[in-house]
């Protein structure tokens, strides 16, 4: 009865850190810092900020550029969210960088255009493709990524556990080149929800694959099965919401935000969205993140594995006859 007791509390506590982590995450998206260029003299871009910290402190952050041009292009390399441009009444957002952050953008500033009687004209520089236009096909993609990369680090193990380091290393290339491949294809050929870069998606998607089944690999060859319950908690429970999920990290609670940056999931995801629909802008941190967990599951993995505990040898009594 014991063992029963502490599997239901066991199962319910899980549950509850999946429910407590998205809800947490995901309940109540509020901007916090969210940059926008605004084509406007530092004076005006002063009382424009005081104007929006009256209806949220925090929620923006306003900087001034000389030219519509010059903003456009930062909104493009992924420098800023969202281009103000007051003298002509244009507000330029892109919903490919994330939909609901261009919706909570776009309900900001024409409330605050409204206020002052004055009209807003939206337009979107990246819009979403037609096959994704929820704007929530990235960050499943980047989970169907995460979940072969697990699985083939823990097969790899029950399959083949006689594999040294070099053997284990081309398993994983080769399986997260394929499972790259497949995603790829389903992702920009059938659905084109990620159209348009087959060949760098790819590219990525193998990078992201491999990186965290050398994670998985190398826990699961230091810390035994444990290690990989570990590395499964921490990708999907924790780092899926903490990298802001289909919101964007600026648009959950700050300290988790906060951690989804130092997690692969958000990194993943930033990185596929950056490679599909802004040419590649903005790529080295995410791919820098990615690189140092891949780095230190390559370390885990080169480390010496647990040491087998010997079995223990019951001597025979002899039955007397």
């Amino acid at each position: 009865m014991g063992k029963i007791i502490g599997l239901v509390v066991g199962v319910t506590l899980l549950g509850m850190l999946f429910a407590g982590s998205f809800l947490g995450a995901f309940h109540q998206p509020e901007p916090h810092g969210v940059p926008v260029a605004v084509v406007a003299p530092g004076e005006q871009v002063a009382q424009l900020q005081a104007a929006i910290d009256q209806r949220k402190e925090g929620a923006f952050a306003l900087s001034e550029y000389t030219t519509a041009d010059v903003a456009r292009a930062a909104l493009l390399d992924r420098e800023v969210d969202a281009v103000l441009v007051p003298q002509e009444g244009k507000l330029i957002v892109a919903s490919a960088g994330g939909r609901t952050g261009a919706t909570i953008i776009t309900s900001a500033f024409q409330a605050a255009a409204q206020a002052q009687g004055r009209p807003l004209q939206v337009e979107d520089a990246a819009p979403l493709p037609p096959g994704d236009s929820g704007g929530i096909s990235g960050m499943f993609y980047v989970l169907a990524l995460v979940l072969p990369g697990i699985a083939l680090a823990v097969l790899m193990f029950q399959v083949a556990p006689g594999l040294g380091l070099g053997g284990r290393l081309g398993v994983l290339a080769a399986g997260s080149l394929v499972a790259g491949a497949g995603n790829a294809w389903l992702a920009d050929t059938v659905f084109g929800a990620l159209p348009g870069r087959f060949g760098w998606l790819l590219v990525v998607s193998w990078g992201i694959s491999l990186a965290i089944g050398l994670v998985v690999a190398g826990l699961r060859k230091l810390l035994g099965v444990p290690g990989v319950g570990v590395a499964a908690l921490l990708f999907i429970p924790i780092g899926l919401p903490a990298s802001g999920g289909p919101l964007g990290a600026r648009y959950i609670p700050e300290w988790y935000a906060a951690v989804g940056q130092i997690l692969p999931l958000g990194p993943a995801a930033e990185a596929v969205r950056n490679t599909v629909f802004f040419d590649g802008a903005a790529l080295w941190t995410p791919v820098g993140v990615l690189a140092l967990w891949g780095l230190l599951g390559l370390v885990l993995l080169a480390l010496p594995g647990r040491r087998p505990q010997p079995s223990v040898v019951v001597p025979r009594t002899p039955v007397a006859a």
